[in-house]
């Protein structure tokens, strides 16, 4: 796929060279026109009464005694103020140029590798005419390759995308990729040269920290050469510009932070992240930078949660307990308890979980389930009021299913109710235990009784 993706550009490159039908075919040289043709120089966003444009090229300058990429704007309403902020912190510097144009300013170091690694800006605009005269625009800005030259045998992936790799500084790479054919290849630059490493038989990546990568696009005029040498010795040239471009735009009128809310750390970036081996440094398989970064400091419960619900666990531990507590029922006075049902809860509920909520999920499972008005709500110091801890036994039942649960509040619902009996009284019992720090529920059911 990768062959017939480069034989395809060169096909469409010259297009009336009907050699480009075979696959083996010989491909001519690209020109930087077809690539220039291809590339939108300004990008659009539109709401309300207010057009705003952006050139997609950013140009560095001396800016404030640093150099500093510079993005320029044009609007199609006189322009009051506009001001630029990444999510609650005031970022670069916009400026209104001329009546219906403006600029941002951003400077090199942290303010440039920010953008650059995937956050977006956010630039306020007031205009002093149009209805509203309020809006933000998001702006997105990324590295990319640019005006190609040279041989269509080489093809170099347009973008540079950052991703999360461990490296004791800002823990990103900034990663681009070069078909080319088999051999070897070469990056040079005046500065700026990435780090080029194969990937399989002619597929080359291309590594570069932030400073190399922030050599490599000022000037941005500076092209970067790439030299490949086939297994026959022949070789092959290409070059290119590396670039900060704005890929995105848009606009709004409402409050920015809700219309473009903060992503979140999605589940199958937090799954990847945490499945990796111990020591792994590059986390470039499970999402970009941001995707990744958003993930590292993420508990499991701030990613997923779950309904509610009641999962059977092993309770058979509880079984010499349980048989204890059983001892000194007789004919005329007897007590029994029934083997105890234990269960477990989500560990990340999308609610908080309640005695109430357990008694719901188990009147969904259990029709014999009584209504819980028909009970009384207590806690650990009104579990005395059950037959199952009171004074005969009930303490060392207790004692062993706080063992069993992990001890800590206990949340409970107790019932008890008559049952019939020929020539005696019988009661039917039920405890339910939620314990909060664990999540682990209880059900204890039984009877006790005497001869009338």
């Amino acid at each position: 796929m990768k062959n017939f993706r480069r034989i395809a550009l060169g096909c469409l490159v010259a297009f009336a060279i009907p050699a480009c039908a075979e696959q083996g075919a010989t491909l001519p040289e690209e020109t930087g026109a077809a690539a220039d043709a291809a590339t939108a120089t300004r990008i659009y966003a539109s709401e309300g009464t207010l057009d705003l444009s952006f050139e997609t090229l950013g140009t560095f300058e001396e800016r404030d005694g640093v150099r500093a990429l510079i993005l320029r704007g044009t609007a199609n309403r006189y322009l009051k103020s506009v001001f630029s902020f990444v999510p609650d912190d005031a970022f670069g510097q916009a400026n209104i140029i001329s009546e219906r144009r403006l600029e941002v300013v951003i400077h090199e170091g942290h303010e440039l590798n920010t953008l650059l690694s995937g956050l977006p800006l956010f630039v306020s605009v007031e205009t002093f005419t149009g209805s509203p005269t309020q809006y933000t625009a998001r702006v997105e800005v990324s590295t990319r390759f640019y005006d190609f030259l040279g041989s269509s045998s080489i093809w170099i992936d347009e973008a540079v995308q950052p991703f999360y790799a461990v490296n004791g500084t800002d823990n990103i790479v900034y990663r681009g990729s070069v078909d080319a054919p088999a051999g070897d290849l070469t990056v040079t630059a005046p500065d700026g040269a990435p780090a080029a490493a194969p990937v399989d038989a002619d597929t080359y990546r291309l590594d570069w920290s932030y400073a190399d990568l922030h050599d490599a696009i000022d000037p941005h005029t500076e092209r970067l050469t790439f030299t490949a040498t086939g297994a026959d010795g022949t070789t092959a040239t290409k070059s290119s510009r590396l670039v900060a471009r704005v890929v995105g735009l848009a606009l709004t009128s409402g409050d920015p932070y809700q219309v473009w809310p903060a992503p979140a750390c999605e589940p199958a970036v937090y799954d990847c992240y945490h499945s990796q081996p111990a020591g792994t440094t590059d986390f470039a398989a499970c999402g970009s930078y941001r995707q990744v970064q958003r993930c590292v400091a993420s508990q499991a419960c701030d990613v997923v949660q779950e309904p509610l619900s009641l999962t059977p666990i092993e309770a058979s531990s509880l079984e010499p307990a349980r048989a204890a507590w059983n001892q000194g029922s007789t004919g005329f006075n007897w007590r029994n308890l029934q083997p105890i049902a234990a269960f477990d809860t989500p560990e990340c509920p999308e609610e908080p979980v309640t005695i109430a909520g357990v008694l719901d999920e188990i009147a969904a499972m259990e029709q014999s389930q009584s209504p819980a008005e028909y009970g009384t709500f207590t806690d650990r110091n009104g579990l005395s009021a059950s037959v199952f801890f009171g004074s005969s036994g009930g303490s060392a039942l207790l004692t062993a299913i706080d063992a069993f649960a992990g001890g800590g509040d206990i949340e409970a619902w107790l019932y008890t109710e008559q049952v019939p009996c020929h020539n005696c009284t019988d009661f039917a019992d039920r405890a339910v235990l939620l314990y909060p720090q664990s999540g682990v529920v209880l059900v204890l059911d039984g009877n006790h009784g005497y001869d009338s």
